[in-house]
This record gives C-alpha cells, sequence and structure tokens, in this order.
C-alpha cells in the first residue's frame, strides 16, 4: 500500500470521527477497512472503505448491504 492511499483512508476515518481503522475481510478484490471509535456511535449503515490499488471509496449502499451479508451470512432458522 502506497503513502497516498493510507493517507487517503487515514483521511476518511478521520471524517467519519473514527480514531483509527483496522483492515476486515476482502471482499470482490477489494482490501476492505473499518473504522474504530472510542466509544460506541450510532451512525446507520456500518460504513467500510474499499480499497483496490490507489482507488480508495466508501462502498454504495447496496455494496455495503451485500458486504455485511458476506461478512455475517443469515442464520438458518
Amino acid at each position: 500500500m502506497t503513502d497516498k492511499t493510507r493517507e487517503a483512508i487515514k483521511g476518511m476515518m478521520a471524517g467519519l470521527g473514527a480514531s483509527r481503522y483496522k483492515k476486515a475481510k476482502p471482499w470482490k478484490g477489494y482490501e476492505v477497512y473499518e473504522p474504530v471509535y472510542q466509544e460506541r456511535v450510532c451512525i446507520g449503515l456500518p460504513i467500510f472503505v474499499f480499497v483496490k490499488g490507489d482507488d480508495v471509496r466508501f462502498p454504495s449502499t447496496k455494496e455495503a448491504i451485500e458486504y455485511i451479508k458476506f461478512i455475517a451470512p443469515e442464520e438458518e432458522e
């Protein structure tokens, strides 16, 4: 990962008010990062940052929901 990419992730996380971030499970060729907060926050849809090369972005709502289902599949009843 380049310094430019690392700084982009750091800036996006700071914009979310996160004190730091951690690497999450990769998805569809993206490295995925999630914010870490010092205290509990309620911000709505979980926010992640997707990284592919130097492309650093927030996922669309659809992608975020697909990713959540990917990392936490629904339990069978």
